[in-house]
């Protein structure tokens, strides 16, 4: 694996940490607009927008970064997938639950069934510097 393909698997993983948050925040921001509907149903004209009207437009530009940020995170797979191509079957499935999938090292080592250190030492095998 060349520095180039390595540099992909670790951007890919950033962008995939990346989404995950936008959607945590997105989903906070949705539950936040839902109590101020309830609490607040009726609309206001004139001045800047506040309380619901706030909220909503908050929630919507949310959604519209996530999906701006989940179309890069799904061409960075591509290409991510592609650099994978040819790995061995234990460091191909490491990489797409770690760095595509963004899991922690804890969750892929029962998914692959490896140990840490085992999984560790696949990390370092991809990020090591020619």
């Amino acid at each position: 694996m060349n520095e180039r393909e390595r540099e992909q698997l670790i951007r890919v993983r950033a962008q995939a940490m990346l989404v995950a948050r936008l959607r945590e925040r997105t989903a906070e921001e949705s539950r936040i607009a839902l109590r101020a509907i309830r609490l607040d149903a009726v609309p206001k004209s004139g001045g800047p927008a506040t309380g619901l009207d706030a909220g909503m437009i908050r929630r919507e530009e949310m959604a519209r970064v996530l999906a701006r940020e989940e179309a890069l995170l799904k061409r960075m797979e591509r290409k991510a997938r592609q650099a994978m191509e040819g790995m061995k079957p234990e460091l191909y499935a490491f990489c797409a639950l770690y760095y595509i999938a963004g899991m922690s090292l804890a969750d892929v080592s029962v998914s692959i069934d490896r140990s840490e250190r085992q999984c560790t030492r696949y990390r370092r095998e991809i990020e090591q510097t020619v």
